[in-house]
């Protein structure tokens, strides 16, 4: 991924209320496509968001 890639990455994520660094999605995405990055971080959420509606509505 390049510079440009991790700034639609971030502002995608913003969006949702996920904010993150340039420095950040290059550490954890660099090596990544702009595609398959944003396709993991929104299946972690729906997963953490599942997790947590899951506890609180116990």
């Amino acid at each position: 991924m390049n510079k440009k890639e991790a700034n639609l990455f971030i502002e995608e994520m913003k969006d949702i209320g996920d904010d993150w660094t340039i420095d950040q999605v290059m550490e954890v995405y660099g090596d990544e496509s702009l595609d398959d990055a944003l396709s993991d971080r929104k299946s972690s959420i729906n997963i953490f968001t599942d997790i947590i509606d899951k506890v609180v509505n116990r």
